[in-house]
């Protein structure tokens, strides 16, 4: 017999913890991150933009901007006062190539995404070519988001990376 799930809450602080998650994970592995054999090897770091929410609210209420604002003390310290990330503006390289993105809100909607130009000219292919780097970027986000679900939902999550998160969150680390 199947489970209804239709009544169940929605989990809206996983996306808040999703991109402390990317956050975290790009600095302590230094952007390097290992995808498997589908996406392989990426770089990924934290670009020019984090903003900032009470959790009891739905409106951003701090954006800190500019150059490397993940290592700025106001980043740490919204972090440390309970404030969730509501949206993160990450670079990705992978095989040479720059993405752009600024995940957002609860649904990690992507907005401001700006793709590699491979193709300068080409008619009808230009316009494949930006299709395929959408879904290259898609499925690379698709990847990480597994990454940081898989970790979740095992018993490292209780026994380190929590606590691991926490302390850098807070600055201890």
């Amino acid at each position: 017999m199947s489970e209804d799930t239709s009544s169940l809450p929605v989990l809206p602080h996983l996306s808040s913890e999703f991109l402390v998650w990317l956050w975290w994970s790009s600095e302590v592995r230094e952007g390097q991150f290992s995808l498997g054999d589908k996406v392989g090897q990426v770089t990924l770091w934290v670009d020019d933009r984090i903003a900032f929410r009470s959790p009891t609210e739905v409106r951003v209420t701090t954006v800190i901007t500019g150059d490397n604002p993940s290592v700025a003390l106001e980043a740490r310290a919204a972090l440390a006062g309970g404030k969730v990330v509501d949206e993160l503006r990450i670079g990705l390289r992978r095989d040479e190539r720059d993405f752009f993105a600024t995940l957002k809100g609860a649904t990690l909607r992507l907005q401001g995404v700006k793709l590699p130009q491979v193709m300068e000219d080409g008619g009808e292919e230009v316009v494949y070519d930006r299709m395929h780097a959408y879904e290259e970027l898609h499925l690379v986000l698709q990847t990480l988001f597994k990454l940081y679900a898989d970790t979740r939902v095992s018993p490292e999550w209780h026994d380190r990376v929590r606590l691991d998160i926490e302390r850098w969150a807070s600055g201890e680390t």
